[in-house]
């Protein structure tokens, strides 16, 4: 009778048993289950705000670009006579047929004046920069807006009394 008692403290007094317990398979699923729910709805509050600062970041930037005032317009200083010029394609021939004006600054009398006196030397620079290129360096609006940098750049550098500000393509063939 004293070893039954003794065994029986000690599985009740303080030494844990040595066989865990098993949860059933069906509690393991349903705590799967919900961290998955907890997870999904987690991640649609999470999208769901990074959405609306989003969205809200592009309206402020489409509302702040609606408000922005035209520049004025600008005096235009046309080239009387339209640009006939052969490419360097090699091969097969193609050229190019270009009506040009320039955007200056209205009331600069004296700009309009140095380019009516330097339009052959402008027109000669104009020929020189587009004979250089193919035609496929002309084909796209990038290539079309990298030639107008380029000859506002060069005209720029010959006038002294102002600087243009646009140059405009009234009519551009490539054939």
């Amino acid at each position: 009778m004293g070893d039954g008692a003794a065994e029986i403290e000690e599985d009740e007094g303080g030494a844990p048993s040595a066989e865990p317990k098993k949860s059933s398979p069906l509690v393991k699923w349903l705590m799967y289950a919900a961290g998955g729910i907890l997870l999904v709805i987690i991640v649609a509050v999470v999208s769901t705000f990074v959405a609306q600062k989003t969205a809200n970041s592009v309206y402020k930037q489409q509302k702040n670009i609606a408000l922005v005032k035209a520049p004025p317009p600008l005096d235009v200083f046309n080239f009387s006579d339209e640009f006939r010029i052969n490419t360097s394609d090699v091969g097969e021939a193609h050229f190019i047929k270009l009506k040009l004006s320039f955007g200056v600054e209205k009331g600069q009398p004296a700009l309009t004046q140095e380019l009516a006196e330097r339009l052959p030397q402008m027109q000669n620079i104009i020929n020189l920069i587009i004979s250089r290129k193919n035609k496929e360096e002309l084909k796209s609006i990038k290539d079309q807006l990298d030639l107008r940098e380029e000859i506002k750049a060069h005209i720029n550098h010959i006038l002294t009394n102002g600087k243009i500000k646009e140059v405009y393509f009234r009519e551009f063939i490539v054939n």
